[in-house]
């Protein structure tokens, strides 16, 4: 029994030193090298060969810098994050609207190579009077707090928003945040499924031009449809004349096969004038 106790007791303790044991620190700074299945999100070392860092670093920007908008007026804030570390990390992106704002951005998980940086369109809405501070916040740990935050200072006043109408002074640019915002996301969308990058200008060109030809190739097909109906029409009437002709020839045809009758002459009485 004492030997059974001893050899679970030995597997017990292999099993407990073979992750310290397979575990590598390359600067010695207590956190581990990033594996497979031990990534930074997990708790890795960031820096795995700089004893002074640990943690990961983002460059974080945002514009406009500071908004000011009327009430249900939107705004874009355009953000970019750059991963200054020399390891690939994997971030989870959110927005805390504060009050006096709505959050129209869905939090998203994005990847980050080293030194590459990612654009993200941040959309918010005033909701009541007053200056807020939202917060866009880059988780890179699983430990529950961001790794990065990023304030977006905003006003909102006390008048209502006319609409993309309106000619307010806005910083926001309203009249042109809906189809900015729409020309962005394509911009973005065209440059990482193509290999050429394409700024919001060369997309709205792109969208126009290809509008431009799907409308020609409707216009093109729809006459071509109308042209085939047409000749399916003169197809149609000249069949028809052609029988009346046909019928016609036939018909005369058949009287000039019959024998004319003579007509008998006519008997006269002369007679002797006395």
């Amino acid at each position: 029994m004492n030997k059974l106790r001893a050899i679970a007791f030995a597997l017990a303790l292999l099993m407990m030193l073979t992750p310290i044991a397979s575990a590598e620190d390359t600067d010695g700074d207590g956190f581990e090298n990033p594996r497979e299945g031990f990534t930074v999100w997990d708790g890795a070392d960031a820096y795995p060969n700089n004893p002074d860092v640990h943690e990961p670093v983002f460059s974080t920007g945002c514009d406009p810098p500071v908004a000011k908008l009327d009430l249900a007026e939107p705004v874009t804030f355009t953000c970019t994050i750059r991963n200054e570390g020399p390891i690939a990390v994997s971030v989870y992106v959110e927005v805390d609207e504060g009050v006096h704002l709505t959050n129209r951005f869905i939090g998203e998980t994005y990847t980050i190579d080293s030194e590459q940086r990612i654009e993200l369109k941040i959309n918010l809405v005033g909701l009541s009077q007053g200056i807020t501070m939202a917060k866009l916040q880059v988780y890179a740990r699983a430990n529950g707090s961001p790794s990065e935050i990023f304030e977006l200072p905003t006003e909102v006043t006390g008048e209502e928003w006319a609409g993309l109408d309106s000619q307010g002074q806005s910083q926001s640019t309203p009249s042109f945040s809906l189809f900015s915002t729409i020309m962005d996301e394509t911009a973005d969308w065209l440059s990482e499924h193509t290999p050429w990058e394409f700024s919001s200008l060369n997309a709205g060109l792109l969208v126009l031009i290809m509008g431009l030809a799907l409308i020609g190739i409707v216009r093109r097909k729809r006459a071509r449809i109308i042209w085939l109906q047409n000749m399916q029409q003169k197809n149609i009437g000249d069949n028809r004349m052609e029988a009346r002709f046909d019928a016609i020839r036939k018909e005369r045809m058949f009287q000039y096969g019959q024998e004319p009758t003579i007509p008998e002459s006519p008997t006269f009485i002369i007679r002797r004038n006395r």
